[in-house]
This record gives C-alpha cells, sequence and structure tokens, in this order.
C-alpha cells in the first residue's frame, strides 16, 4: 500500500464519520447510545484514543527513530477506561482531539519514506504488520464504529 492510499483511506473513513453525524444536535452526539452503551461523542473518544496510541511512536519513527510501542493487551477493559476518562469531556474538546490526532497521523505518514512504510512493526493493539497497514487499520477502525451511528440513523 502506498502513502497515497493510506492517507486517501484516512480522508475517507472520516468523510463517512462527517457525514453520519452530519446535522445532529449535541444532545443527540451526546446522549443516544447508537453503538452498544457508547454515545457519537464516545465513539469518537474511543477512536481518537487508539488513533493517538499509534501516533507516537509513529511520529517518533517519522523523525529517524524506532517505531516501539507498548502493546495493549486487554483492549476491552482500556476501552472501558478510556470511555470513562472521556465521559466528562465536553464534546467540543473530542471533536478538537479527533482532529488534531488524524492531523499529526498524516503529517507523520507524509514524511515516511516508502521503506518506512513497508516496514514490519508491532502494533499497539497486538498483532504486527506494516507501518502502511498500520494506518489503513486505524480507517477501517474508523469504518467499523461508523457502521453502527450510520445504522442508528437509518432506524
Amino acid at each position: 500500500m502506498t502513502r497515497e492510499e493510506a492517507i486517501a483511506n484516512l480522508a475517507k473513513s472520516r468523510q463517512a464519520l462527517h457525514q453520519a453525524i452530519e446535522g445532529l444536535s449535541e444532545e443527540t452526539k451526546t446522549q443516544v447510545q447508537v453503538e452498544g452503551v457508547w454515545t457519537i461523542k464516545d465513539v469518537i473518544g474511543h477512536l481518537s484514543f487508539w488513533e493517538g496510541v499509534l501516533l507516537a511512536p509513529l511520529q517518533n519513527y517519522a523523525e529517524g527513530g524506532a517505531f516501539e510501542v507498548d502493546v495493549i493487551t486487554d483492549y476491552l477493559t482500556c476501552n472501558d477506561e478510556q470511555a470513562a476518562l472521556r465521559r466528562d469531556v465536553p464534546l467540543d474538546a473530542i471533536l478538537d482531539e479527533s482532529n488534531t490526532v488524524r492531523q499529526g497521523l498524516v503529517a507523520a505518514a507524509n514524511k515516511l519514506s516508502a521503506e518506512q512504510l513497508e516496514a514490519e512493526v508491532a502494533f499497539p493493539w497486538g498483532g504486527a504488520g506494516t507501518v502502511a497497514q498500520g494506518l489503513n487499520g486505524m480507517a477501517g477502525h474508523e469504518v467499523e464504529h461508523t457502521r453502527p451511528i450510520q445504522e442508528w440513523r437509518a432506524g
């Protein structure tokens, strides 16, 4: 996968999320459960957390350092803990975090060489693959969590 394809997939998944939440009130985004017990705000916070977990090693790698991660083995507990930590964070702050982290991922990806993109690395969520696959995984993760919102909206 090329850098351009990985970045295009990130843009496409973000566009789908934005379309899924377009026109919804703040109250709807913060109070209506659309995926299990999660609200739209919770989903966006969840996505931001995982992208943030990838961002630090990716930025370090883009600057010439090693791609080193702490693997999160109990991701279900981690997800619950992160949702609880973000519960009282205002929606605007969650949206800002989401945009900032995504911009950081794209900026770091743009600095990577073709060799770096194809290097095999460990992923923070477990398993391994190329850096490009990790970026593509973030896009796929966003699509995975956008679908329940789309389904909820479709009624």
